[in-house]
């Protein structure tokens, strides 16, 4: 017992001088961060509300509670630098309905020397709801203007409908689900992708995988003019028409425009069953598939048949 006693009072007596001054600057340091000027600072804390899973928040709530603080320059930013765990409310064992939940300085750990001035905001409303599941119809929704020369054949979300779920209020207030808005300017042919929702803005969730979207693209059509369109004859007599060749106006999109051989257009002139002589007839255009014709110049030929 009496060595214990003698080796606790060498622990106190060694090295007193040095042990004394450290304490005497710890003191003098203490009291120059507690006489120091105060100043303002805020800080924001990650707020997280717990629910029974039959129910939901039904209303819009703050992502974080802002505490405005006063102290030392020095402790407020060991706090400021601090990462803060979420503020939970918990409503476990609450029932559908509305909630007041107050908000108060205990709700964050602070140093000695720091106060808490406000907390914003100091209190919130909770509406508590059943949760609901439905199903919705896919809006495709898109922005922007497709680049010169294309035009859209079809769009088509699949499936055509999604289940959804969130509070009962959101969930029967919807007719439909739209998607996040596809950008038609960066399509330069047809695409078939990913459709994202857009839960957030109608605050409820998606149960099950996003659907697709199929885009369908094709090149613009126009009208284009072929010239020297040989006329010919289909009939079993020896035959005369003027003028041999025509021109035609016809409609196609550029690709079908660029596939089009000249050679295998021409105008053709029914005359089985005709009698020999003349007669003013209207020959019919041959076209390759995906082009279609306008108009003939000119509409009609004289044909004579001998």
């Amino acid at each position: 017992m009496e060595r214990l006693i003698e080796q606790i009072r060498e622990a106190f007596t060694a090295n007193i001088g040095t042990k004394l001054v450290s304490l005497v600057v710890a003191i003098v340091l203490w009291v120059v961060v507690l006489g120091s000027r105060n100043v303002e600072v805020s800080k924001e804390v990650p707020l997280e509300v717990l629910t029974p899973p039959e129910l939901v928040v039904a209303n819009e709530m703050p992502e974080r509670l802002t505490f405005r603080l006063s102290g030392p320059k020095a402790f407020l930013r060991s706090v400021l630098d601090r990462r803060e765990e979420p503020i939970r409310v918990n409503l476990i064992g609450n029932k559908p309905g509305l909630v007041t939940y107050r908000f108060f300085s205990d709700h964050i750990r602070l140093p000695i020397g720091v106060r808490v001035l406000s907390v914003n905001p100091s209190s919130v409303l909770i509406k508590l709801e059943a949760v609901k599941k439905r199903e919705v119809p896919v809006r495709v929704v898109t922005s922007g203007a497709l680049q010169p020369g294309l035009t859209i054949k079809g769009i088509h979300a699949f499936p055509e409908t999604v289940t959804i779920k969130g509070a009962e209020s959101k969930v029967e207030s919807l007719t439909e689900i739209e998607s996040v808005p596809v950008n038609l300017g960066e399509l330069s042919s047809s695409v078939e992708q990913e459709l994202p929702l857009d839960l957030t803005r109608a605050g409820v969730q998606l149960e099950g995988s996003l659907p697709r979207v199929r885009i369908d693209v094709a090149g613009q059509g126009a009208n284009f003019r072929i010239r020297n369109i040989e006329v010919r004859v289909q009939s079993s007599l020896r035959s005369k028409v003027e003028p041999a060749v025509v021109s035609a106006l016809v409609h196609a999109s550029p690709s079908d425009l660029k596939k089009l051989n000249p050679a295998k257009v021409y105008a053709l002139v029914k005359a089985e069953g005709l009698e020999r002589g003349k007669h003013s007839v209207t020959p019919s255009l041959v076209l390759p598939e995906g082009v279609t014709v306008v108009r003939v110049l000119p509409e009609t030929v004289n044909l004579t048949l001998y």
